[in-house]
């Protein structure tokens, strides 16, 4: 078995990705919490932050990922360090060795896009781990998806001067309207946000950064960052010597096994999926070593399509937004429901933690759940095991949950949305 990486074992995801964005948004929780301390009448304050070490520790841990997936095949695994391009259909080039297999599979994953200006040291996420230099007084970050809001969050948290500029008047437009509305309400409280933004013009004279903005001011900065999105890894991997297709949106075309256009070429993760998370890749690269490896003959199937965003506010869905069921034409209900009735949930002293139900109304199944609140990642997982399951919201009723735990606050939605269906019925 050979493997090609020109980079780090492992990819974007533990080396410069969610694994350290995650590490860095424990330190950032830790300081929200000493920060909203008056609301349970404790008078607490930060004395000092260390965030060079901060994100010291989060590189530390990043830089012993390459070792640790090498000593898990090191006798079975023959590892190509280079850049690896197809020369036909089932040959690939690496160093000027010529592979051929009649099985390969193509996970080359995806890269941050770069913004405008290429001649300046503008960042993107990729900058950051491991972070070269001193850490900035003062960062803007360009973009309004979950890359900017969790890296925003982190460095507002921990007193870097953290200016955010969108586009348009939206954060975290990918998610349900009603749930992106009450992030965007939230999340401005903390970090300074302007919308409607774009830069025009941007210098920098060796030690900051001088934009020049579509609304007439200028805004000076230390770092500029850039999340506007991700750029597939497959634009130099010789795909053109092969009869590999691609589909409207640059990706790979492939069938319901992950098989490509040329029989025994699978594709995997960001290289073709429309899903760009880790856990999708993850489920991809399990499901190609079980065709392979262990002769199944199933076709994949995905189930619901989860996600989270670790920002503050927290927010994890699954399935359609109300957007999507509209569209789909399944008759549906939909209610948003607070979590006040939750003892744990009240416990918080936050006032804005939603559930938000899309449910069928002629049989029952959830088409979509919405979380913002606390440990939302963790909550949304008993909707969707029920998914996964046997999909029929009357069964959270019937479950006994621990009370006062957080998932108390699904109860109270369930029956919203019972209530709501019976009534739609009765009408």
């Amino acid at each position: 078995m050979a493997l090609i990486e020109r980079d780090k074992l492992g990819g974007s995801c533990p080396n410069r990705g969610c694994v350290p964005s995650k590490l860095l948004i424990g330190f950032a929780e830790v300081a929200r919490k000493i920060q909203e301390a008056s609301g349970h009448f404790i008078d607490a304050e930060i004395k000092s932050v260390d965030v060079s070490r901060m994100i010291a520790d989060t590189n530390e841990w990043s830089s012993h990922v390459d070792a640790r997936y090498q000593s898990r095949h090191p006798d079975t695994l023959d590892l190509f360090r280079g850049h690896g391009a197809f020369v036909s259909d089932h040959v690939v080039e690496v160093n000027g060795k010529q592979l051929t297999a009649p099985n390969i599979v193509i996970a080359t994953g995806s890269r941050p896009r770069t913004g405008p200006f290429d001649e300046l040291p503008i960042w993107t996420s990729d900058d950051l781990f491991p972070l070269k230099g001193e850490v900035p007084k003062s960062i803007t970050i360009v973009g309004g998806g979950f890359i900017a809001v969790e890296l925003a969050n982190f460095f507002d948290a921990v007193g870097v001067k953290t200016t955010v500029m969108v586009i348009d008047d939206r954060l975290l437009p990918a998610e349900d309207d009603d749930i992106s509305a009450i992030f965007k309400e939230q999340f401005t409280s903390n970090v300074e946000t302007r919308f409607n933004t774009a830069i025009d013009a941007a210098s920098h004279d060796g030690s900051q950064f001088t934009l020049q903005l579509n609304t007439g001011g200028t805004h000076q900065t230390e770092a500029l960052l850039y999340a506007i999105g991700r750029q597939l890894n497959i634009d130099n991997i010789g795909l053109q010597n092969t009869g590999i297709a691609l589909n409207e949106r640059g990706g790979i075309v492939r069938d319901d096994y992950l098989q490509t256009s040329v029989a025994g070429v699978y594709a995997i993760g960001d290289a073709a999926t429309r899903y760009q998370l880790q856990h999708i890749a993850a489920f991809e690269a399990k499901f190609v070593q079980s065709r392979l490896l262990e002769d199944s003959v199933s076709a994949i199937d995905y189930g619901t399509i989860s996600h989270a965003v670790f920002s503050n506010p927290e927010v994890a869905a699954t399935g359609m937004t109300e957007i999507e069921a509209a569209a789909s034409g399944r008759p549906y209900v939909a209610v948003i429901e607070d979590w006040s009735l939750s003892a744990r949930a009240m416990s918080t002293r936050l006032s804005y933690p939603r559930t938000k139900l899309i449910v069928d109304s002629s049989t029952f199944e959830v088409l979509g759940c919405h979380l913002i609140g606390p440990e939302s990642s963790t909550m949304i997982h008993e909707i969707m095991m029920m998914m996964h399951l046997d999909n029929d919201i009357r069964k959270i009723t019937r479950l006994i949950h621990i009370h006062p735990a957080l998932p108390e606050a699904l109860v109270v939605a369930a029956r919203a949305a019972i209530a709501a269906i019976e009534t739609s019925k009765a009408n």
